[in-house]
């Protein structure tokens, strides 16, 4: 089974902010004013807000539920008012959610909605090329697009992409008959 070294290294990103949650909650202290953390520890606390900002606006996207869901369950004042252990666990349980959504595939369907909208972009400018008389040029950038799609099928049900379209093509079909049977145009190939 062929690995994407990108879901995987978020992933292990996520589980690292995960524990690391759950660490920077213990260091909520007692005070006159009531339990909060304090001094350098808010440092640490932080320092692993702005990461978590990060992963979820880098994987998922600035406007994603996960993003939307997290400013949501901060305090009303905003990310510098998270100071009780009570503010972090719905962060970490954020983070469990969105490293589920990442595991489980759900992170496919806007993969593939992003290269669309990419790839209708290329193929547009092949179709100028073809009109103004670059067939040569016009058929490379339709063949990239076509060896993309490829591989991002093929990535999609676990079938290795890092091989030539032909050797991609013909696993590719076979799993695709299985899932699509009474599909008709696949009945030729």
């Amino acid at each position: 089974m062929p690995v994407n070294f990108r879901y995987k290294r978020s992933a292990d990103r996520l589980r690292e902010l995960i524990e690391e949650g759950k660490n920077v909650a213990k260091l909520e202290r007692p005070s006159s004013v009531g339990p909060y953390i304090q001094g350098e520890d808010n440092i640490k606390l932080q320092a692993w807000l702005t990461k978590v900002v990060n992963i979820l606006e880098t994987v998922f996207g600035p406007n994603s539920s996960q993003v939307r869901h997290f400013r949501e369950i901060l305090p009303k004042d905003g990310v510098r008012f998270v100071e009780h252990s009570y503010d972090i666990y719905p962060i970490v349980g954020v983070l469990e959610g969105a490293l589920d959504d990442l595991e489980s595939g759900y992170l496919l369907g806007q993969e593939f909605l992003i290269a669309a909208e990419v790839l209708d972009s290329v193929l547009e400018q092949a179709k100028q090329l073809h009109r103004s008389g670059y067939k040569d040029a016009a058929a490379v950038l339709a063949r990239v697009v076509l060896e993309d799609a490829l591989q991002r099928l093929a990535r999609s049900v676990e079938i290795d992409d890092n091989q030539k379209a032909s050797r991609i093509n013909r696993p590719l079909a076979k799993v695709t008959k299985r899932q699509f049977p009474g599909c008709k145009w696949l009945r030729s190939s």
